[in-house]
């Protein structure tokens, strides 16, 4: 049982009223056999946005971010019986289900459950039928501002809501609700939406580098196809790609500078990722100044930036661009291919040298494992790594390095591959668990990679486990190096 109140692990609720629904962010681990090592993880936007908007219309809503208090599962449940909401959401996710359902089954019967996220969007009848998940009364696919807030008015009405399943309790088959002109609940318009209230947020802002620092959704949807990402527009039919008005952005950034933020992250796939975008965004930055009073840092897509202008790139660095996160992810071009990147690695040399030579810095992510990838293609990864770390050296913008152990997503282009080769059941390839690369994960290059050490442990590329996971670690070791001596 909790050591403190239950409510003050609760994020956002009102503890004098009776709770509508707390939004549940399970752990990725339980915490309760090894504690979390890292100091800080990413708010969970899209359950921010929920509690928001069902806050918005009257309702007594929670969030409660057990990976970001490193809650263990018996924890996290008890939190939840103590507080007997109406209602408890949960976002699945692949690496998080089973710790999930397993939170789930040990709730109080007379808590209503609903479930959302991308792995219910990617395997909804297997999650329906999950003895664990009995008491889901409304799963619910995709964007979930607007129905989320109808299944909390009267939860019998979700047989008229788009993208919401039950288990019919006769036929024991799922059932979806829906009909003729709810369609519109499936796009919830963006600019119409509140901003973000942080008070549901565990760690927004956050205080960093000398600044406050808050997290911003800019854009949802992806119009890319990146056949091992849980965003890849195959994957998601339903979503339309809606970006924000610049305005709207603007006013939220002087909310939050109303606070003392000066410092944003814009986390979603489009914000640096089509010209459109940019051109109209920075029109807006130029004209309201933003360069004088604060720094951001933004996704970015190398194809697209590879062929911004240099007074585009001015521009960006001039508004305050601190740092992109690119998304690199292989040195080998047969990869890069297979994973429908649409760049090359001297498209990735060219962006992080134009970046770096205007101050702007810049955060390459690199997966190592990926299915059929051979040991000679993890070394030309690595190889590329150390190629960007010497094309930013001296440069006034730094270039760092963030590699992960590959994993397989339901619903990816990765996941039929990997399903129609016949060697692998769903049951294998979502058997997640985390890996302890170091001792105890205690080791000080591995603190800020706590969060992301999981792995289905199946030998789904060429090169032997063991070798995909040394160099993963060489790399971290020698960013984290790097990063203490600049």
């Amino acid at each position: 049982m909790p050591t403190e109140l239950p409510s003050s692990y609760v994020a956002g609720a009102d503890p004098n009223r009776p709770l509508d629904a707390l939004f549940v962010n399970a752990p990725l681990r339980d915490y309760s056999e090894r504690p979390r090592v890292n100091d800080f993880t990413l708010p969970v936007l899209g359950m921010g946005y929920i509690a928001t908007y069902a806050a918005a219309a009257g309702f007594n809503v929670g969030v409660l971010d057990a990976e970001a208090q490193g809650l263990g599962i018996e924890q996290t449940a008890a939190i939840v019986n103590e507080l007997e909401p109406r209602w408890v959401g949960m976002n699945l996710l692949a690496p998080t289900y089973e710790i999930s359902a397993r939170i789930a089954a040990a709730l109080d019967p007379a808590i209503k459950i609903m479930l959302g996220g991308h792995q219910a969007k990617a395997m909804p009848a297997a999650i329906l039928t999950d003895p664990r998940m009995s008491r889901c009364e409304a799963l619910v696919i995709g964007e979930g501002e607007t129905r989320v807030v109808e299944l909390l008015a009267d939860h019998r009405n979700r047989s008229e809501l788009p993208g919401v399943m039950w288990l019919d309790p006769i036929m024991r088959t799922p059932v979806t609700g829906g009909r003729p002109g709810s369609g519109h609940h499936l796009a919830p318009p963006i600019n119409e939406l509140p901003f973000v209230d942080r008070r549901f947020l565990a760690q927004d802002p956050h205080f960093d580098a000398g600044r406050w620092e808050a997290n911003m959704v800019g854009a949802r949807g992806c119009p890319y196809d990146c056949s091992f990402c849980g965003a890849a527009v195959s994957a998601n039919p339903d979503i339309s790609i809606r970006t924000r008005e610049p305005d709207n952005i603007l006013a939220e950034m002087d909310q939050l500078r109303g606070t003392g933020v000066t410092a944003f992250r814009f986390v979603d796939d489009l914000f640096l990722g089509a010209k459109r975008v940019i051109d109209k965004m920075m029109e807006a930055f130029t004209a309201a100044r933003v360069g004088e009073w604060a720094v951001w840092d933004a996704t970015g897509r190398i194809n697209v930036l590879n062929r911004a202008s240099d007074a585009v790139l001015d521009t960006l660095a001039a508004n305050g661009l601190r740092e992109v996160a690119l998304g690199v992810e292989s040195g080998s071009e047969r990869m890069l291919k297979l994973i429908d990147k649409r760049i090359d690695p001297s498209m990735t040399h060219s962006v992080v040298r134009r970046l770096t030579e205007r101050g702007i810095g810049v955060k390459g992510y690199f997966i190592l494992g990926f299915p059929t990838e051979t040991e000679a293609e993890i070394d030309q990864t690595v190889r590329l790594v150390h190629e960007l770390w010497e094309i930013a050296d001296g440069q006034p913008g730094s270039f760092r390095a963030s590699a992960f152990e590959y994993r397989p997503y339901p619903g990816t282009p990765d996941w039929e591959r990997l399903m129609k080769t016949g060697k692998y059941t769903p049951e294998q390839l979502l058997n997640y668990s985390a890996v302890d690369l170091t001792s105890s994960g205690e080791e000080a290059a591995m603190r800020e990679r706590d969060e992301f050490n999981f792995s289905v442990n199946l030998q789904l590329s060429e090169a032997p486990i063991d070798y995909v996971r040394r160099n993963l670690v060489a790399l971290s070791r020698e960013q984290y190096e790097r990063k203490v001596s600049a």
